[in-house]
């Protein structure tokens, strides 16, 4: 794992409080079984973060804002375990995802440029509103998923992981007013309302339960959440108590 660290950071800052967040980086990376996690500063990105993984030679990045490493420690290590889900689910590795909205905006653009009758160029623009409201909603599903996901990484390395993320949903900013009533059919991400909302509810974990099959990432074993955990059996009669004169 390789983490690149801001020039503003203070020594005395760089030495305790970025050398466990590299610590526990490396933890949730070897639960979620990736190989390998570059960690870079993205100043453009303030109080956001943001997972990718490079088209040349596939290594899983995450790029975080200055902002983060001021906020609460919570907050941040939310926020990490949450990109690192994302890896670990491999949300937006797929091809046929990544560039079928481009070719259906291509095929409109030549459906215009040939001058195709007008039902032609509507169904095709529908196409390309249908495309993007498929990606959305399974971008903000993804959101969802890696929430989940990102509590039990951090469960897995022995940390309170609902309270870490929920210190992280707490912590992010608010979006405007037409984003929260209707923006959001649009957007990739759910509001962060929904989210906290979300994660106080215990989401079912069937959706997350395939992906983690289907995109062959195991769960952690080393937390229960209630599914390692036997049940005692009520049906075994117990004992009276010695009575001793």
């Amino acid at each position: 794992m390789t983490t690149t660290l801001p020039l503003a950071v203070t020594a005395e800052r760089t030495v305790s409080e970025l050398a466990g967040l590299a610590d526990l980086a490396a933890a949730l990376r070897s639960h979620a079984t990736r190989p390998g996690l570059l960690i870079t500063l993205a100043p453009d990105l303030d109080r956001n973060a943001e997972a990718s993984v490079s088209l040349c030679d596939g290594t899983a990045r995450i790029d975080v804002g200055p902002a983060l490493l001021t906020s609460d420690p919570q907050a941040l290590y939310g926020v990490l375990a949450h990109e690192i889900a994302h890896h670990a689910l491999n949300h937006g590795d797929g091809i046929v995802r990544r560039y079928r909205a481009r070719v259906a905006q291509a095929a409109l653009l030549g459906g215009l440029a040939l001058s195709l009758p007008s039902l032609a160029v509507l169904a095709l623009a529908l196409l390309v509103i249908g495309v993007h409201l498929a990606d959305a909603r399974r971008s903000r599903l993804e959101e969802y998923d890696a929430d989940a996901h990102g509590v039990r990484l951090l469960e897995a390395t022995g940390l309170p992981g609902r309270q870490i993320m929920a210190a992280a949903l707490a912590d992010l900013p608010a979006e405007s007013t037409g984003y929260r009533l209707a923006g959001w059919v649009f957007g990739q991400h759910p509001t962060a309302r929904a989210r906290r909302r979300t994660l106080a509810a215990g989401r079912p974990a069937r959706r997350l339960r395939w992906a983690l099959i289907w995109q062959r990432t195991t769960t952690p074993a080393a937390a229960c959440y209630g599914l390692a955990v036997t049940r005692p059996d009520i049906t075994r009669p117990v004992p009276a108590p010695e009575v001793h004169p």
